[in-house]
């Protein structure tokens, strides 16, 4: 994605497995704003995802028939690979400019037995990922981005584009916490509650001024709260259209999971979140 506020061509990576949420996935890019010119390509991994092999191409067929009639000017592809579906997506979107996948948030058992597929692709995953739950409707509400002190110019990025794409107002939520200590008394003064808040205050103002850089004249709102950032986030992402977060890139020996803020927003939001990774990783995966 280009800077500025023209919405432009992409490549939107779609992952559809035989479970209801993958229809939200598809749901999610049908009402998305895409550009004449670009290329949706619909991809399930049979090895992985179960054997029905007729049931996935069925969910594959509706797929397509609902991308196209949303899209008619939109290139529609779809194909059926093999392998290990996290690194299967991962490796068939690199080229892409943005991954969606479904989330089973309501049947955590099940999605733990199918590998955390949810959480490991984003953990993965070199572009933005988006994480649609299944039961996620459809809002008019702001693109919510959660800035912190590594937030990162591709999430920035995503988040202005969305913005431009659906006509939205960007929200920048910047939480901060006071120390337990700084509560019960004992100051450090690295713990001290007013200088914690200045240092998230000056993180939003430079947030903001990027903002300013890459999306000149782009609707947005400030807010800086104290509190957990994904309990911050979870209360003002109820009437969001969609949650962006940062990440810093991973291998699966690093860790396999990149934070608990976007691990709790996708167990526990309605709202679908988007995983943009702050750097493109080395060729050793670091």
């Amino acid at each position: 994605m280009r800077d500025g506020n023209a919405v432009t061509t992409e490549h939107i990576v779609v992952g559809v497995d035989e479970h209801d949420a993958s229809d939200r996935a598809v749901d999610w890019v049908a009402l998305r704003r895409v550009i004449p010119g670009s290329r949706i390509e619909v991809v399930t991994v049979a090895n992985g995802w179960g054997g029905d092999v007729p049931a996935l191409d069925r969910r594959l067929h509706r797929a397509t028939e609902r991308l196209t009639g949303a899209h008619p000017r939109v290139e529609v592809t779809t194909a059926t690979l093999f392998g290990a579906p996290d690194r299967v997506l991962v490796e068939t979107a690199a080229r892409a400019d943005l991954l969606v996948i479904g989330s089973r948030r309501q049947h955590r058992v099940r999605t733990a037995l199918d590998g955390w597929m949810p959480e490991r692709v984003p953990t993965l995953s070199t572009v933005p990922t988006v994480v649609v739950p299944e039961d996620w409707r459809p809002t008019h509400g702001d693109v919510l981005l959660g800035v912190d002190d590594a937030s990162g110019d591709t999430a920035l990025r995503f988040a202005g584009a969305q913005a431009v794409r659906d006509h939205r107002r960007l929200t920048l939520v910047r939480a901060w916490k006071a120390p337990v200590s700084a509560r019960v008394g004992g100051l450090s003064v690295l713990e001290d509650p007013d200088l914690i808040r200045e240092h998230a205050r000056s993180v939003l103002v430079d947030a903001e001024r990027l903002l300013h850089i890459r999306f000149p004249g782009l609707r947005h709102r400030p807010v800086l709260e104290e509190g957990d950032p994904s309990e911050v986030l979870g209360r003002h992402a109820s009437e969001a259209s969609v949650i962006v977060l940062g990440r810093q890139h991973r291998s699966v020996l690093g860790g396999l999971f990149f934070g608990s803020t976007a691990h709790e927003l996708i167990a526990a939001s309605r709202t679908p979140v988007c995983i943009a990774p702050l750097r493109t990783p080395t060729p050793d995966g670091r």
